[in-house]
């Protein structure tokens, strides 16, 4: 059987992230802001430098605490619809590119969702553009889902259908032909048209 394809970050947009991550570094004594920045701007939110907050997301995407994060919104009830409509899902994430981290997002995607729903994963080191991994998809006409700017404009230039999850820190983004989405219902909904 062959199987449509969808792909997608995982970060912010299948799983919460951010709010584990931060209450993480609570624990350590950092204080945030309060306003919600992208994992790649997250020292704006502790007021800590680009390289302690690169040292300090990798501490936290190496242990265990990474392999429980909660799902975004209604990403379980949405992902597995579309898994059994036939669809599976290719993630591309900046996460880690460290074996054990690895280890640990897959136990958090298996606590979720079926072993092949997210049988192709792509790990990039934490912060890392997907600019050339998007390359490879070229064309495809795929559907991609973010809730980054740039990788967003980089799936549209090279011909992929991007979604957009929207949060805080991207709320001001408009474009034509790039849609904007808040739950995972919406994107079924997108998809299923």
């Amino acid at each position: 059987m062959t199987h449509k394809v969808i792909l997608t970050d995982i970060d912010g947009v299948v799983f919460n992230w951010h709010k584990q991550f931060v209450n993480w570094m609570e624990m350590q004594g950092y204080s945030s802001t309060g306003i919600t920045h992208h994992e790649s701007d997250i020292h704006l939110e502790f007021g800590i430098s680009f390289n302690e907050a690169q040292i300090k997301k990798e501490e936290f995407n190496t242990s265990m605490i990474a392999s429980t994060l909660e799902p975004w919104k209604d990403s379980v009830e949405y992902i597995n619809k579309l898994y059994n409509e036939g669809w599976r899902f290719i993630g591309i994430t900046s996460f880690s590119d460290k074996p054990i981290g690895q280890y640990y997002r897959y136990l958090n995607l298996e606590d979720y969702f079926p072993t092949d729903c997210f049988g192709t994963m792509i790990f990039l080191t934490a912060g890392e553009g997907k600019e050339e991994v998007l390359e490879k998809f070229k064309d495809t006409n795929l559907w991609f889902i973010d809730d980054r700017i740039i990788n967003v404009n980089t799936a549209y230039n090279i011909g992929l259908k991007p979604l957009l999850m929207e949060h805080d820190y991207n709320m001001h983004y408009k474009r034509d032909n790039v849609q904007k989405v808040d739950t995972w219902k919406q994107i079924y909904q997108i998809i299923s048209n």
